[in-house]
């Protein structure tokens, strides 16, 4: 079957362990692009950090970005589609964290200044404090985070042993939809991160949006990844690839595991399966 769509995953897949783009995976994408296929990212990464690396793809499908929460223009950062956390379901989830004494970020869509904003200060875990030394933000008492707009999701930086049960619980809830992120060793200031979005808010969902606006099937996209908020996109599109350095879920969910990023295994997938035709066995 011809692809007419791929859907690319940044870290871990197109970027090596060191966080860097290989010549050989961005050459194999840029030939990919002139053959005709749609190629887009659909990552984790806010739009500034996704931005850099589909320049360097020469990119210019809109992007996936913040796990499905929204799709921006690659070009502009228009905002095009969100998937935002309505409010009485964000106050229960800011409920539940702050019951557990933890801190709640909360990322505010691009549409919205692409804000992040917390609670005092004195209640951030070390993980927390760490993570937000790093970044702009705006604290505010708790009553008034819950009546943050345009919020697509909250985050909680905090141990395993914190992070589970509140995952276990959140997990559970009709009216939201939990990720459990562990630390990848690659990246060891990578910390434990619990992420909580909309129901049923996943890049599959957005990946569908975007593709339908190309009158393009979720049976046409092929797509690569390797972490937890890959899993629904492995799953639920035509081809799934993992990589060889991908979580277990991913690879058992995937109908091809290729090499891993180190090796170049983002650009085995798209000669195999879009360049070369190769169907998978």
């Amino acid at each position: 079957m011809k692809y007419k769509m791929v859907a690319l995953d940044i870290d871990g897949t197109l970027l090596d362990s060191g966080g860097k783009l290989r010549p050989v995976v961005r050459d194999t994408v840029r030939e990919v692009i002139a053959s005709g296929v749609l190629v887009t990212l659909a990552t984790g990464r806010r739009f500034h950090a996704a931005a850099e690396v589909a320049t360097a793809l020469g990119l210019e499908l809109p992007l996936v970005l913040h796990g499905g929460t929204v799709i921006q223009d690659s070009l502009t950062a228009e905002v095009i589609y969100e998937d935002v956390l309505p409010t009485p379901v964000l106050r229960e989830v800011i409920g539940a964290v702050v019951e557990e004494g933890q801190q709640p970020v909360l990322y505010r869509s691009p549409a919205a200044g692409d804000e992040l904003l917390a609670g005092p200060p004195e209640y951030d875990s070390a993980a927390a404090a760490k993570y937000l030394s790093r970044q702009p933000q705006r604290r505010l008492p708790y009553e008034d985070l819950g009546a943050a707009e345009h919020v697509i999701s909250v985050g909680v930086f905090q141990d395993d042993d914190v992070l589970r049960p509140l995952y276990e619980r959140l997990r559970s809830w009709p009216t939201c939809s939990a990720l459990l992120w562990e630390p990848d060793p690659n990246y060891p200031d990578y910390p434990y991160l619990l992420d909580v979005v909309n129901k049923n808010c996943s890049k599959a969902k957005a990946l569908a949006h975007l593709a339908a606006s190309f009158g393009i099937g979720m049976h046409e996209v092929m797509a690569i990844g390797d972490q937890v908020n890959d899993l629904d996109m492995i799953s639920a599109v035509g081809l799934g690839v993992a990589m060889g350095n991908a979580i277990p879920g991913v690879q058992e969910r995937a109908k091809v595991v290729v090499g891993r990023n180190d090796a170049d295994g983002a650009a085995e997938a798209l000669r195999r399966f879009v360049l070369n035709g190769q169907k998978p066995t």
